[in-house]
């Protein structure tokens, strides 16, 4: 499910990364980025980065899915029932066991989207300790959207879904669950995630002299820059993942 949705959406992903990492005019948007780096390097420069995504995307997607299933089962009470707030501790608990992957996984995605580097060459000038760079931003980031995104769709598929739903039927309502909350979600973690995209790309400094940084030069606004191609990309990745994990489910 991940691989299909990252194949699908990785050319939205690299417009984000460059529209993030942008301080000036470079681009007037997605459209503009992606005929800019298609201009330069033709299609394959729209997948720039890809493999390192496509790597790590299986493990990260496992434990994302995996953590918050199993956090459920155990914060259920006797009845069988999960509390808003077990909910909560479930997801943000999901999101916090994914970041091992999610890290070193994203430094090398946004070198390659950028520069153009391989998976060998970012490993070789980073380093074991170099690929966690941007460790907080990325937990901060992945916690806060996972908080948000699995409460989300349970709490959509259980108002939507009907015992007597063709199998059809409920794969479309759980795929338009998972696109619903992965884009509301995408949509509230973009300024955790223009931090996180900055510093991994480079720039120094930490969470908080980053934001202070882009927000005194920019303006608050660039704390939302890519959130039109995050929502795009995240937002059908997450439908996919879904509905595919709840096919293997059942």
């Amino acid at each position: 499910a991940g691989i299909i949705g990252v194949l699908c959406t990785f050319p939205l992903d690299l417009s984000k990364t460059r529209l993030q990492k942008s301080t000036g005019g470079e681009y007037r948007g997605v459209v503009d980025c992606l005929k800019k780096v298609y201009g330069k390097q033709g299609v394959p420069g729209w997948y720039s980065g890809m493999r390192a995504n496509l790597m790590g995307i299986i493990p990260e997607k496992a434990i994302k899915l995996a953590v918050n299933d199993q956090l459920r089962e155990m914060l259920r009470d006797e009845n069988g029932k999960i509390s808003i707030s077990g909910e909560l501790l479930a997801g943000a608990g999901a999101g916090f066991c994914q970041v091992v992957v999610t890290t070193p996984m994203e430094i090398v995605k946004i070198r390659g989207q950028l520069t153009g580097m391989t998976i060998a060459q970012c490993v070789q000038e980073l380093g074991f300790k170099g690929l966690y760079k941007g460790y907080t931003p990325t937990l901060l980031r992945d916690v806060w959207f996972s908080l948000i995104f699995f409460p989300m769709q349970a709490k959509m598929k259980e108002a939507v879904l009907r015992p007597d739903d063709s199998p059809t039927a409920g794969l479309v309502k759980s795929f338009g669950a998972g696109v619903t909350a992965g884009s509301i979600a995408a949509a509230l973690s973009t300024p955790m995630d223009v931090i996180k995209t900055r510093i991994q790309a480079g720039v120094p400094g930490n969470v908080v002299s980053v934001a202070t940084e882009t927000m005194a030069k920019e303006g608050t606004g660039a704390l939302f820059k890519g959130v039109i191609p995050r929502v795009a990309a995240i937002g059908p990745l997450f439908g996919i993942a879904i509905m595919v994990y709840d096919v293997q489910k059942r």
